[in-house]
């Protein structure tokens, strides 16, 4: 018999096994529509940063799908990288690709916070949106079905 996908995770000192707070995960989901908000205020004049804001609702709704199933990521090297990856495996990669376009969006919110200024397109913006709507939707998903 094979193990849960999440063991590894959980042996690594990754994710450790946490019930579920409704409360703090619908006030996440509000945050990252919050986030949404002010990317879509910002795409025209500062698409950098709007960008960056898409990868944190993004983040945010990986992190309430990993919640929402009774993990949280531990506070640490890669936390962003585990909580993407663990919502990829809990949505039984279903969303493979989003997730991995979320992966990218980290990569250039890197390097726009840490490095230099990234230029972002029309293209990679609308294809942000649109992927981050969507993972939000699982998000909300998730949380509805606590407790079921």
């Amino acid at each position: 018999m094979s193990r849960p996908w999440c063991c590894g995770l959980i042996d690594a000192g990754r994710l450790v096994v946490q019930p579920a707070d409704t409360r703090m995960l619908a006030d996440m989901i509000d945050q990252a529509e919050r986030d949404i908000a002010a990317a879509d205020a910002n795409t025209t004049t500062y698409a950098t940063w709007a960008d960056a804001m898409l990868y944190e609702a993004g983040l945010r709704a990986a992190r309430a799908i990993v919640q929402a199933a009774g993990y949280r990521v531990v506070v640490r090297d890669r936390a962003h990288v585990t909580a993407i990856d663990a919502a990829d495996a809990l949505t039984s990669r279903a969303h493979h690709l989003r997730f991995t376009r979320l992966h990218r969006m980290r990569r250039r919110r890197n390097e726009f916070m840490y490095e230099a200024n990234v230029d972002v397109t029309d293209t990679d913006m609308r294809q942000a949106r649109q992927d981050v709507s969507v993972l939000l939707g699982l998000a909300r998903e998730a949380v509805s079905r606590i407790g079921q």
